[in-house]
């Protein structure tokens, strides 16, 4: 065992004892829903929930009970790939011209090709429940985010030079980045190797849930990425720009980090990191603590937008920050101001006003749109609804998320404890050597 592996086992002892204590959430419902509840509703805008999903799985069977009822082969309605669009709404329509509630049902959105509960039950096993408003939630910023559990990519001048168009490793002399202290970008939320060290954290927890698994995966860069876990972060940097910059290392690690992205038990870290407390869980906590405040004055929890709109905003920006007091004071004048208490959306529009991204704005205004256009009291421009249907023109409800049930609380995991790992220089003579002092300082694009 080298120096690195005796360091992180300690470590990834007490990351164990950690994960031991925690509760299992139930993911189905604890009521019986309406059959004729949306789940989704595909309306000319695809819905990727990405391949690895439950709607995959949703679609596989779907797609083969179609065909046996049309004598035809399952294949015609393309992969089970969680993308939801005409395929599935033409495998529903046919699924249901001869299922047995086939014209036994009245006003059911199935029958318009919607994803409902009923549809969802008739078709999977209770092992697989449907998916609930939080789960759809996070679907919804995967479809917006585009990137799935088995895609990564490095983050080494990946900008173009303004002036030649062309980019450091085809050639430019400089090098641009737009994200100098990522390094590495992996899977449906973004996690980095750099300053967040997701990937990390993703790792660790994965190797103690399952040892020896980086090992099988990585096989020979196993190693590379145990340093990169022990690394301080110009150890990372170096190590990773080394790896980058060799084009046949980099093409097998982004061949290693696909098979183990694809993996449920790194999907499972993956998810772990993200919904500890010290990272998006507990942002999105944060605001459900100023709903908290505000209920005597709105009466209600978030609804099931209101969190899609939190989920969102703690993936790409605008959450609130450390100290509430402030911003709830504020919002508490805006819900009391008037005997009309404002609407969901009027609401979520004040908390995007006054928690501004200084991230890609137009982006951010064009995914806060989102989880506005629903709302019949707020009054998008002319201009916000271009920039939303550019970007996405997608919407809540076709997460079958609603303004009309709420949602009381959001389960946030326990902190990863990676913080506390003490991290030394592991990088090699060969590997900084390998690291162009141009690359080590990019310029902005």
């Amino acid at each position: 065992m080298n120096r690195v592996q005796q360091q992180l086992m300690p470590f990834l002892g007490r990351v164990w004892v950690c994960l031991a204590g925690l509760t299992v959430l139930a993911t189905g419902p604890a009521w019986a829903a309406n059959p004729h509840q949306v789940l989704y509703h595909y309306d000319q805008r695809p819905l990727a929930v990405g391949k690895f999903s439950m709607v995959a799985v949703f679609q596989e069977r779907l797609f083969a009970a179609a065909a046996r009822c049309r004598g035809g082969a399952a294949s015609l309605y393309g992969a089970p790939d969680g993308a939801i669009g005409n395929n599935t709404q033409k495998a529903i329509n046919n699924y249901l011209s001869c299922s047995p509630r086939a014209g036994g049902q009245v006003n059911d959105p199935a029958d318009s090709g919607a994803i409902t509960v009923g549809l969802w039950q008739s078709l999977m096993p209770d092992t697989m429940p449907y998916p609930d408003a939080i789960e759809r939630a996070n679907q919804l910023t995967f479809a917006l985010e585009g990137t799935d559990y088995d895609r990564v990519e490095f983050n080494f001048c990946q900008s173009r030079n303004p002036s030649t168009g062309k980019k450091f490793i085809e050639g430019d002399r400089y090098c641009y980045s737009n994200d100098k202290a990522s390094y590495l970008t992996w899977g449906p939320r973004g996690a980095t190797a750099g300053h967040g060290a997701e990937i990390q954290q993703i790792i660790v927890l994965a190797e103690k849930a399952h040892p020896g698994l980086l090992q099988t995966v990585f096989g020979p860069e196993a190693d590379t990425m145990r340093r990169v876990v022990l690394g301080d972060e110009d150890s990372v940097e170096t190590i990773l720009c080394a790896a980058w910059g060799n084009a046949r290392r980099r093409s097998d690690l982004k061949q290693r980090f696909a098979r183990y992205g694809a993996l449920p038990e790194v999907q499972e870290a993956y998810s772990r990191v993200y919904e500890a407390a010290n990272a998006d869980g507990g942002k999105v906590q944060r605001f459900f603590r100023i709903y908290k405040a505000l209920k005597p004055v709105i009466h209600r929890d978030p609804t099931e937008i209101d969190v899609a709109f939190f989920i969102d905003r703690a993936t790409h920006g605008g959450a609130p920050p450390g100290d509430l007091a402030p911003l709830i004071e504020k919002m508490q004048y805006f819900v009391s101001r008037t005997r009309i208490v404002p609407s969901p959306g009027q609401m979520r529009r004040q908390l995007a006003a006054w928690l501004p991204s200084s991230h890609k704005y137009n982006d951010r205004l064009a995914r806060d749109a989102i989880f506005l256009i629903d709302d019949p009291e707020v009054n998008l421009s002319d201009a916000h609804r271009r920039i939303w249907q550019k970007r996405s023109g997608l919407r809540a409800s076709a997460f079958g998320l609603s303004d009309d049930r709420f949602v009381p609380a959001y389960p946030a995991m326990p902190v990863t404890g990676y913080e506390a790992i003490k991290r030394f220089a592991t990088a090699r003579p060969t590997e900084k050597n390998a690291c162009p002092a141009v690359v080590r300082k990019p310029r902005s694009p």
